[in-house]
């Protein structure tokens, strides 16, 4: 397990994350990749799964009263 190389540097990952939460994984992972931490996207994907936090770029679209959606 590598996890804890990433758990070692959430506070970067979490300030990065924190001043553009609009940022994808992949972009993420090139802004660590700066600081000198390779990380995988889905490594992070598993980071933010383990803290309880959900990456979603955009909220669910409500359903339909009068008709089902596919």
């Amino acid at each position: 397990m590598r996890s804890h190389r990433v758990e070692e540097r959430a506070a970067d990952i979490l300030a990065i994350w924190k001043a553009n939460k609009d940022i994808t994984l992949e972009e993420l992972r090139v802004e660590l990749a700066k600081t000198g931490l390779s990380v995988s996207v889905a490594g992070l994907h598993r980071f933010f799964k383990r803290h309880g936090m959900t990456r979603k770029k955009r909220p669910a679209t409500p359903s339909s009263r009068i008709d089902r959606t596919s």
